[in-house]
């Protein structure tokens, strides 16, 4: 009725009205936060690609620019109910009859993990990500492959593959890929990675993405830093390794007899911000 619409809406005839472009935006935000499960990673992300609060032009006709995103703003749109269709009056939410941006079962895997303390969140995800590539593997038809694991054998083993979604619902065998055992596939990827790291084209694009900022760093410090995490690589959490490979891997693509990691178009710039907050805090300590 009044005062700035939400991100993701405009208002038309004293009506909010889907702004598309908003709109993708919000559904990324709630689809992200489901994947890594941390707002702090989330901003970085997003300042990273300068996302801003609504920008908005007042009846008068002036213009009020969006502000730098942050934490704060994250918490308010996960919490947003406008996002499912429901317009809020005097601390209610009711029914309402604009479009929603974002479904139920969305809402709902954000509002599972936002229950979650902050510490039972963090101890939870370091032992019990058993798929270091879970949504990130497809076929060469585009259909993803999915997680599967064999009950725990006596000896306490578990055996894990990445099987092909159309196999499981067409018949064995349709798609053309075997079952590839996860081990195996994540290594691979894990090794095209921690080896791309270590070229010289790569650390110099993270040194000139990281002297853009107060707390530049030089090229010599991010080839300590690079070295520093392809050493503890093997120690590192299976959330803490899979939080570093998403933050450059868009998508891993297997063919029968090969396997295309395809990197975000921005994901050395993304590591380039963890590597600087990350050796800034160690300063500071």
């Amino acid at each position: 009725m009044g005062g700035i619409p939400p991100l993701g809406y405009d208002v038309v005839d004293r009506c909010l009205v889907v702004n598309p472009q908003e709109a993708k935006l919000i559904k990324h935000i709630f689809k992200r936060f489901t994947e890594i499960a941390s707002t702090t990673l989330l901003y970085k992300e997003l300042r990273l690609e300068n996302v801003t609060s609504k920008s908005w032009t007042t009846q008068d006709g002036r213009h009020r620019p969006g502000k730098p995103i942050d934490r704060g703003l994250i918490y308010k749109l996960l919490n947003n109910r406008t996002y499912l269709g429901e317009p809020r009056h005097k601390e209610q939410w009711y029914d309402g009859k604009h479009e929603p941006i974002i479904d139920k079962k969305l809402w709902d895997d954000v509002h599972s993990i936002l229950a979650v303390n902050f510490r039972t969140r963090g101890n939870y995800t370091k032992g019990k990500i058993p798929f270091l590539l879970k949504g990130m593997i497809f076929g060469e038809d585009g259909r993803a492959l999915t997680c599967w694991a064999s009950a725990k054998k006596k000896s306490g083993r578990r055996y894990r593959y990445y099987i092909s979604t159309r196999d499981t619902k067409e018949y064995s065998g349709a798609s053309g890929l075997p079952r590839i055992p996860a081990a195996e596939l994540e290594s691979v990827v894990v090794d095209q990675i921690r080896g791309l790291l270590q070229t010289p084209p790569v650390r110099e694009r993270i040194a000139a993405v990281t002297g853009q900022r107060e707390d530049a760093m030089d090229e010599a410090q991010v080839a300590v830093a690079l070295n520093q995490i392809d050493k503890v690589w093997d120690q590192l959490f299976p959330e803490e390794q899979a939080r570093i490979i998403r933050l450059m891997v868009e998508k891993v693509v297997v063919s029968p007899d090969s396997v295309d990691v395809r990197l975000r178009d921005n994901g050395v710039e993304r590591l380039a911000l963890e590597i600087t907050d990350s050796y800034k805090q160690e300063d500071v300590a």
